[in-house]
């Protein structure tokens, strides 16, 4: 095994420490959630929770994405990138709360003053959160990262325990635990992670300028990946109802699985994407790594679906069963999304942003138009399959491009077979639960990627 593969061997074991146990933990949480917050309650606090990951790009400039890309660049000194991008994110916050006071004045009786300071919050500690995590991984400091997540996760539960079922504080003890957690893990990275030590507001090289002019057009990736992950449950909260969207919020936690698997990998691979850049990859590694992601992808998802309506029974409780028609499609665009998310790191290991950005905007017009579309006539199903139609698009058109900047070495009749077979799931599982041909498929997908299935195995047994 040649020394890149081991670095990313390494980054994944660490990253799987810090993520996965505690994913794990966060939905088996999805039951106490459902059977003490009624749809009404659930469906607007995460209303407000989508509404603050879109205000982080717009008012921070999507600096996340810089500090990442200049904190692993040797021309630049780290401390100056982390202190710029935390006197970003201290003027964002600023405008943000300047926002809010002129909101409530406005309109004192439109919204509940305790949605609005959990916005600001949530929107502090999570920008921090971002900025502390992508700065610790330009600093190859995965072991943090991995230790502050299983505490911030720790810690997310306990409260959740006690505020929810102790105390019975409702919709206030849910937000209130989901900021614990956050500000614990941000507590743990500034004192272990020696983050404190760099952050000199006094003495700084500002490197604002080339930082905002690499992250600037990433500003409209972001709303429109946002637009991806989060207007269909504002769409479906205008045209379907608040319990609705409440709903369909819920059947987003069994793609989380999938998203766990992926996350892991791709905290992983943005590190290597940038440090073993090689357009001509010569020795594979790009191609292999994009075909082992892909199929771990589509099998996850292959899986998950055959046992949708098995896991949505145990999670959902009353009302939110019937979040389980929305889960197929869901499942299905999360594969496309991580597929993106991959590729979205060797674009910006070529610095073209603006390439990036295009793909998502596009996407996310897709996305758009068809939730308006569906919703009417579906419903939250229709969301979903929206959703999905938007990051197949993005998933389509990075990899055109990639294709064009990159002599990727990738199998596509197999990647493009094993596509179908796991559309041709999902639209089963959306009709009906058809398990046994739902297994056939799944056994069709591992015997048409049996050259990756040895390989992973034996990886997984070294870790």
């Amino acid at each position: 095994m040649n020394r890149k593969n081991k670095t990313l061997i390494k980054n994944i074991g660490l990253f799987t420490l810090g993520s996965f146990g505690s994913k794990i933990l966060s939905f088996l949480l999805v039951p106490l959630y459902t059977a003490v917050l009624s749809t009404s309650e659930y469906g607007t606090v995460d209303l407000i929770s989508s509404t603050a990951s879109l205000l982080m790009p717009i008012l921070l400039l999507s600096v996340f994405d810089a500090t990442l890309r200049f904190g692993m660049d040797s021309t630049y000194k780290k401390a100056d990138v982390l202190t710029t991008s935390l006197v970003i994110e201290i003027k964002g916050s600023f405008l943000l709360l300047i926002g809010i006071i002129a909101f409530s004045i406005l309109f004192p009786s439109q919204i509940s003053r305790d949605y609005l300071i959990f916005l600001f919050v949530y929107f502090v500690l999570g920008a921090t959160s971002q900025i502390f995590n992508l700065y610790l991984k330009s600093k190859n400091q995965a072991a943090i990262i991995a230790t502050s997540g299983i505490i911030c996760t720790f810690i997310t539960c306990a409260s959740n325990i006690v505020f929810l079922l102790w105390l019975k504080f409702g919709i206030v003890g849910y937000m209130i635990s989901n900021t614990c957690g956050v500000l614990f893990q941000i507590l743990y990275q500034l004192f272990f992670g020696k983050i404190y030590e760099d952050i000199r507001f006094k003495s700084y090289s500002n490197l604002s300028k080339p930082m905002l002019e690499y992250s600037s057009p990433l500003i409209s990736n972001s709303i429109s990946w946002w637009v991806n992950n989060a207007s269909d449950r504002y769409i479906v909260t205008f045209m379907r109802g608040v319990a609705e969207n409440g709903i369909y919020s819920v059947a987003y936690k069994i793609p989380t699985i999938l998203s766990v698997f992926q996350g892991i990998f791709y905290n992983a691979w943005s590190i290597s994407a940038i440090k073993e850049f090689d357009s001509d990859d010569t020795d594979g590694f790009i191609g292999t790594n994009y075909s082992v992601y892909s199929f771990v992808s589509l099998i996850v998802c292959s899986g998950l679906l055959i046992i949708n309506q098995k896991l949505a029974a145990f999670l959902y409780k009353g009302d939110y069963f019937v979040a389980w028609k929305s889960v197929p499609f869901l499942l299905f665009g999360t594969v496309f999304s991580g597929i993106s998310q991959f590729e979205g790191s060797l674009f910006a290991a070529m610095k073209k942003t603006k390439d990036v950005a295009k793909t998502t905007i596009v996407g996310a017009g897709v996305n758009t138009l068809c939730n308006f579309i569906f919703v009417y006539y579906i419903g939250s199903t229709g969301a979903a399959l929206a959703t999905c139609l938007g990051y197949f698009v993005t998933w389509a058109l990075r990899t055109k491009h990639i294709k064009e900047c990159i002599h990727i070495k990738v199998n596509w009749l197999i990647h493009g077979f094993s596509i179908a077979i796991v559309l041709i799931q999902a639209v089963l599982a959306t009709i009906a639960d058809a398990s046994l041909i739902q297994v056939v498929l799944f056994l069709i997908l591992i015997t048409l990627n049996k050259q990756y299935v040895k390989p992973l195995l034996n990886g997984i047994r070294k870790k």
